[in-house]
């Protein structure tokens, strides 16, 4: 019988949900598999109440405290220059054995990583094509994703491009990006130490 995942979301608003929700499941899902003892992912994890960049520092430490009793990970968001904040939440909760907190932080926003997979982006009725970053590496390069991801898709519904690409981008090319690939080293390590992996 294999194991079963659990995790919690903390996020700075909506459309970071809409795109980390599927986004972590899929990824905990590709560390997942092929393993020789497989385990599964919860497909429908839950997000905290409260927003990581707007909430009081309290407010998050108690959500954290009362979702690390029956969850293996949390994942805590903040965009780049908020990073602090999740060292101030680790070192303000006293987190029982079984649950880790792992860092989710984009470089700049997490627009950096709707725009690390230009082809799908391309894919998209209506994109600017010119305006799409020629490679993920280029795209965590761009001063402000939010407004050119806003350029290339003129007119849609930010929440639900979010999810769309949360959905869909290509995982390997999210992996070329720095920002992910420390995020996926922090989630193997917090597997490991939690003996999934």
């Amino acid at each position: 019988m294999s194991r079963y995942l659990t995790f919690a979301l903390f996020v700075e608003g909506p459309e970071d949900e809409a795109f980390f929700r599927p986004l972590a499941t899929r990824q905990l899902q590709a560390m997942a598999a092929g393993l020789p003892e497989p385990f599964d992912v919860d497909e429908w994890p839950v997000t905290a109440d409260c927003s990581t960049a707007r909430s009081l520092h309290e407010q998050v430490c108690r959500l954290v405290a009362d979702l690390a009793t029956d969850r293996d990970l949390l994942l805590i968001h903040n965009d780049h220059r908020e990073r602090a904040k999740i060292d101030k939440v680790r070192s303000g909760v006293a987190l029982p054995p079984g649950c880790r907190i792992v860092p989710t932080v984009p470089i700049r926003e997490t627009e950096a990583w709707l725009l690390a997979d230009g082809p799908l982006l391309a894919s998209l009725p209506g994109a600017d094509r010119a305006l799409i970053p020629s490679s993920p590496h280029e795209a965590e390069k761009v001063p402000d994703p939010k407004a050119l991801l806003s350029r290339i898709l003129r007119g849609r519904d930010t929440r639900q491009l979010a999810q769309y690409l949360g959905e869909r981008a290509d995982l390997a090319r999210l992996r070329r990006l720095p920002a992910y690939q420390q995020w996926c080293a922090d989630l193997t390590a917090a597997l490991k130490e939690l003996h999934f992996l």
